[in-house]
C-alpha cells in the first residue's frame, strides 16, 4: 500500500502527515520572495468575487490547478521500476515502492505545494496535470516539522494557479472542499465545512534529540481526507487555498471515526515559501521561554481581563527573550499585533519568525499592558541540511538525462506469435534515465515508435531519430499479453 503514518493507537493516518497552526504574523514578518521572475512567489489566481453557492463551479475552476504527485521511495525494490504512466491510469497503486500524494500550483511557471512525507526518501518524482500531461519535478525546499515541500516542474506553457487565502479568517461552519488522489483516483472533489480552528492534535512518536518536535494545530474538516489527498487543497468558497491536506483521524477498532480530516492552515506555508525558495529549508528562530497555559485562577492571579496569553514561567537570560528584558511572570498576549490565545501559539509564532526578525511583543506584567522589541536569534537545532533524493539542487548538478535503452531482436517463432508478427525486446533499462521514467522495464516489447512498426533492434534509432529534441515519443509496448501506450521526451 502507499506511504501512509499514524499516531497514538494508529488514530492519526497521515495522507498526508501532519502540522498545524497560528500563523499570520509569521507570514506577515517573512512576506513573499521573488521567484525567478517579476512578482511574489504565489502569483494568485482569479477567486470569485465574494462567495459562491455552486460546488461544481467551484470545482470546475480549481481542479487543473492541483496535481497528482507521484514518487518511488529509496529502499524499496531496486529491480522494479514504476508501472507504465502513459494512458490514464487510475486506482490503487499496485505494490508498496511508491508514494503517492497531491498538490496544487501556485505560480504559472511551475511551483508546487505538496506534503513534506509525500517527497521524502523519493526518486523519480512526477506530477501529474488535470490535463494528462506528465512532467519531472524535483523539490526545491522542504520541512519536514510543519510538513510542507515546494517542488518545481518546467512546463513548456503557463499553468493554471490557485489562489491562496487567509486561513487566520477562516470561520467555523463555513464551507471547505478538499481536492486529491485519495488511494490514487487523482482530481478526486469532497466537500463538507469547517469542523474547528487551532485542533491541537497528537502528531506521535517522541522528538529525536536535537530535532524540531512537529507542529500539531490543524483546521478540521469533516470533507473526506484519504490516503492519497496528502498535499492538496482545502479550498474554501470563494476559490481560495485555506489549508494543506494532512491528516485523517481513523478511530479506533470498535469506534471508528468517519468525517474527521485536518489540514494545514494556509498561513503556515505562506510563512515558509519564501524560506524554502530561497534556501531549501526553513531556519527558525529561538525566543528562550518556557511558558504555560493561562487558566482562570491565574488569570486573576496575573490581572488579566480573560484566560487567554502565555503565561512565562522561565526565561533564559542571554537568549532572544531574556535580552528583550522579558521576565518570568510576564504574560504574553500579542505576537506582531496578533492575539496570543495560548502557549501553543507563542511556540509555533516564535519558531516560525525568521532569524533575525525584530517582533513587537505585548504583554501584561503586573497588571499593567507592556510592549517590548524582541530580536529573535537563530534556533541551536537547524532544520535537516541533507536535501531530498529528488532536490532541484541535486538534479541541476547532475548530466542531462538519456534514454538508455537497450534492445535486442526477438526470436522469430516468438516475434511471429505478437500480432503483426514483429517487435523488438528491451533487454535492460538503466534506473534514473527517460525509459524508467516512462515505466519501461526490462522484458517489455516495442512494438511501434508512433506510426512506424519495428521489426528488427536497428531500426529503433532511426525511427527514435524522426523526432526533434523535447518532443513526447509516442511508444506502442507489449507486455503479460497485453498492448499499452506510453511516450517517453526525446533528449
Amino acid at each position: 500500500m502507499p506511504r501512509c503514518f499514524a499516531g497514538p493507537a494508529a488514530l492519526l493516518v497521515v495522507a498526508v502527515a501532519g502540522l498545524g497552526a497560528r500563523e499570520a504574523q509569521a507570514a506577515e514578518t517573512n512576506g513573499p520572495a521573488a521567484g525567478p521572475h517579476d512578482g511574489p512567489l504565489w502569483t494568485g489566481g482569479s477567486p470569485t468575487r465574494g462567495r459562491t453557492t455552486s460546488l461544481t463551479d467551484l470545482a470546475e475552476r480549481a481542479r487543473p490547478a492541483v496535481v497528482h504527485v507521484r514518487g518511488t521511495l529509496v529502499g524499496g525494490d531496486e529491480d522494479e521500476p514504476a508501472p507504465p504512466t502513459g494512458g490514464d491510469r487510475e486506482g490503487p497503486p499496485e505494490d508498496d515502492h511508491y508514494s503517492i500524494g497531491t498538490g496544487f500550483i501556485i505560480n504559472k511557471n511551475g511551483f508546487i505545494v505538496t506534503n513534506e512525507h509525500v517527497i521524502r526518501d523519493v526518486v523519480d518524482l512526477r506530477v501529474k496535470l488535470a490535463d494528462g500531461r506528465e512532467l519531472k519535478a524535483c523539490v526545491v525546499g522542504a520541512d519536514a516539522p510543519t510538513d510542507i515541500a515546494l517542488l518545481k516542474v518546467e512546463p513548456k506553457t503557463p499553468l493554471p494557479v490557485l489562489p491562496l487565502g487567509d486561513s487566520a479568517q477562516v470561520r467555523v461552519g463555513e464551507s471547505a472542499m478538499a481536492i486529491g488522489s485519495p488511494y490514487g483516483f487523482s482530481h478526486s472533489v469532497t466537500a463538507g465545512i469547517v469542523s474547528a480552528k487551532d485542533r491541537v492534535v497528537d502528531r506521535g512518536g517522541p522528538t529525536k534529540p536535537g530535532k524540531q518536535e512537529p507542529y500539531a494545530f490543524f483546521i478540521q474538516t469533516d470533507a473526506s481526507i484519504n490516503v492519497g489527498n496528502s498535499g492538496g487543497p482545502l479550498i474554501d468558497d470563494s476559490g481560495r487555498v485555506i489549508g494543506v491536506n494532512a491528516a485523517f483521524w481513523s478511530g479506533q477498532p470498535l469506534q471508528p471515526a468517519q468525517g474527521i480530516g485536518f489540514a494545514i492552515p494556509i498561513n503556515i506555508a505562506k510563512a515558509l515559501l519564501p524560506r524554502l525558495h530561497t534556501l531549501g529549508e526553513a531556519p527558525r528562530s529561538f525566543l528562550g521561554v518556557d511558558a504555560q497555559p493561562v487558566d482562570a485562577g491565574l488569570a486573576q492571579g496575573f490581572g488579566l481581563d480573560t484566560p487567554r496569553g502565555a503565561l512565562l514561567a522561565d526565561v533564559e537570560r542571554d537568549s532572544s527573550a531574556g535580552r528583550a528584558g522579558l521576565e518570568s511572570g510576564d504574560v504574553l498576549i500579542s505576537w506582531n499585533g496578533v492575539a496570543v490565545a495560548t502557549n501553543e501559539d507563542l511556540k509555533i509564532s516564535a519558531q516560525l519568525t525568521p532569524p533575525g526578525a525584530r517582533v513587537r511583543v505585548g504583554l501584561v506584567r503586573g497588571g499593567k499592558r507592556l510592549e517590548r522589541v524582541v530580536e529573535m536569534q537563530p534556533a541551536p537545532f537547524p532544520p535537516e541540511s541533507t536535501p531530498p533524493p529528488a532536490s532541484c539542487k541535486l538534479s541541476s548538478e547532475s548530466t542531462r538525462p538519456t534514454l538508455s535503452l537497450s534492445v535486442v531482436d526477438l526470436p522469430v517463432q516468438r516475434a511471429a506469435s505478437l500480432p503483426g508478427g514483429h517487435g523488438v525486446l528491451i533487454q535492460e533499462v538503466a534506473r534514473g534515465t527517460l525509459a524508467a521514467e516512462a515505466g519501461l522495464r526490462a522484458g517489455d516489447i516495442l512494438l511501434r515508435v508512433g506510426r512506424t512498426s519495428l521489426a528488427t533492434a536497428a531500426e529503433l534509432q532511426p525511427a527514435l531519430e524522426t523526432y526533434q529534441r523535447g518532443d513526447a515519443i509516442p511508444l506502442l509496448v507489449r507486455r503479460s499479453g497485453y498492448n499499452f501506450w506510453t511516450t517517453v521526451p526525446r533528449p
